[in-house]
């Protein structure tokens, strides 16, 4: 009585490995920018427009660094988010002196932080499920 076992073991490609988690990286923060955007835009304050409009995201980067960034590059998108508090410039017609005491500026009107700050769970699911799925297909 003969008995024959063989066994063979194949490696994980670590290159394929790697590109296959940086395809999924990439997509979770293309992918995060845009629910950081859809959930700041309805908070935006809408005078024009203008503010509101000016809203994108931008990815930049390669390989296993990407940023995504959401703008808003309207020139007046600080000032609401931010608001102005009190100014050191007098107006014109403000009186004498260099200096308007007393005058409160604008108040904030935030709408990026707290458009974060409801993004975040979204966030934590998107590379939950990107890396999850990018971890079966490594699998197959």
């Amino acid at each position: 009585m003969n008995f024959r076992a063989t066994s063979r073991f194949t490696g994980l490609n670590a290159a394929a490995a790697a590109q296959t988690y940086i395809a999924a990286n990439r997509l979770s923060v293309e992918q995060s920018a845009a629910a950081v955007l859809e959930e700041t835009l309805p908070l935006v304050a809408v005078d024009t427009g203008e503010l509101r409009d000016s809203g994108h995201i931008e990815i930049e980067g390669s390989g296993a660094n990407v940023k995504g960034y959401v703008v808003f590059d309207a020139e007046h998108a600080a000032f609401v988010e931010f608001g102005t508090g009190e100014r050191g410039q007098a107006s014109p017609g403000a009186g004498p002196g260099p200096y308007t005491p007393g005058w409160p500026g604008m108040v904030a009107q935030p709408y990026a932080r707290p458009g974060l700050d409801s993004a975040r769970p979204a966030i934590q699911a998107i590379f939950t499920e990107n890396y999850s799925s990018a971890t079966k297909l490594l699998g197959k």
